[in-house]
């Protein structure tokens, strides 16, 4: 009688314990990283259709087909900026994004020269299945001003080996 009263509330609870759920196993995370250097002429300037009502910007969409959709459910991707931070020594560092990235910017003189000059404007990016946008907006609410050199960045794919049991 004793060993009833044990074995049934045991029976239940193993019974209780392993009914209707699911385990998610990680067999470990991938990690791809892509490296583009973008140009002056693949910026495209947006006359506010992306985001009606916003300001003007810049972008620009690189294809990234390691962004599948087991990365859009279960990873995550990250951006970075390669920034020389001292010309003289050529030292500099990668910085996430969003950064305020010291653009290099034109602008022409009264006796028709131009001037080269910095100043900052928000760098960030946006993902989804297939490609990364980055855009740049000017800090001050107005148009950004156009590239006149080479930047370039990475992306960090990290995607999750799940397996649902």
């Amino acid at each position: 009688m004793k060993l009833k009263k044990f074995i049934l509330p045991m029976l239940t609870l193993v019974l209780l314990a392993s009914g209707c759920t699911k385990e998610y196993v990680y067999n470990g995370s991938q990690v791809q990283t892509i490296r583009f250097n973008i140009t002056p002429s693949e910026w495209t300037r947006n006359e506010g259709q992306y985001l009606p009502g916003s300001n003007n910007y810049l972008y620009c969409e690189k294809e990234v087909p390691a962004i599948d959709q087991q990365v859009f459910d279960y990873g995550t991707v990250q951006a970075y900026v390669w920034n020389v931070y001292d010309q003289a020594t050529n030292s500099g560092a990668w910085n996430t994004l969003p950064f305020v990235y010291p653009l290099e910017v034109l602008e022409q003189t009264e006796d028709g020269g131009y001037e080269r000059y910095v100043i900052g404007e928000n760098l960030r990016f946006e993902w989804e299945k297939g490609k990364v946008t980055f855009i740049i907006q000017d800090l001050n609410g107005v148009d950004p001003e156009d590239m006149v050199s080479t930047i370039s960045v990475k992306v960090c794919i990290t995607s999750n080996m799940r397996n649902v049991r």
